[in-house]
């Protein structure tokens, strides 16, 4: 023990340089850390800036539909149409212009079924399988009393 202390009596700079580097390391370690946080945050602020570009794309593209299918519906008015037609030539038909024609064996299609929405609620309840529509109670009373179950 006291070699050592006498070492460190001739030696001072020893537990300075301990201190520095360790100070050093701690200071390396303080600046990676905050060099990934900038990292990511940059990323972060990035991805932020392309979906407010992508919103407004998307709010755009929205306002010009609507605009289009604006126009689309005055152009096909039917006073609009009916107009053009005459324009072009045409003449609303009489009782004696019109050919009745009737095909023999044919099958009229049946009637017209609108497709829903895309969003709506019903499609999504509809596809629910009716093997998951039993309840807990249900279950319960269908394991444990068979015979009771199946016949509600």
């Amino acid at each position: 023990m006291t070699k050592r202390k006498q070492a460190r009596k001739y030696i001072p700079w020893r537990s300075k340089v301990r201190i520095t580097s360790r100070t050093i390391v701690a200071a390396l370690v303080l600046l990676i850390v905050g060099g990934l946080y900038l990292a990511v945050n940059a990323r972060v602020a990035d991805a932020g800036r392309e979906v407010l570009v992508r919103q407004n794309q998307r709010a755009e593209l929205q306002r010009q539909i609507a605009e289009l299918t604006s126009t689309l519906a005055s152009l096909t008015m039917p006073q609009r149409m009916l107009e053009r037609a005459l324009a072009l030539g045409y003449e609303p038909a009489d009782m004696s212009d019109m050919l009745y024609v009737s095909v023999p064996d044919y099958v009229p299609p049946g009637e017209f079924v609108a497709p829903r929405p895309p969003g709506s609620r019903t499609e999504r309840q509809a596809a629910l399988s009716p093997a998951y529509t039993e309840t807990l109670g249900e279950w319960v009373l269908r394991v444990v009393r068979p015979d009771r179950g199946t016949s509600q």
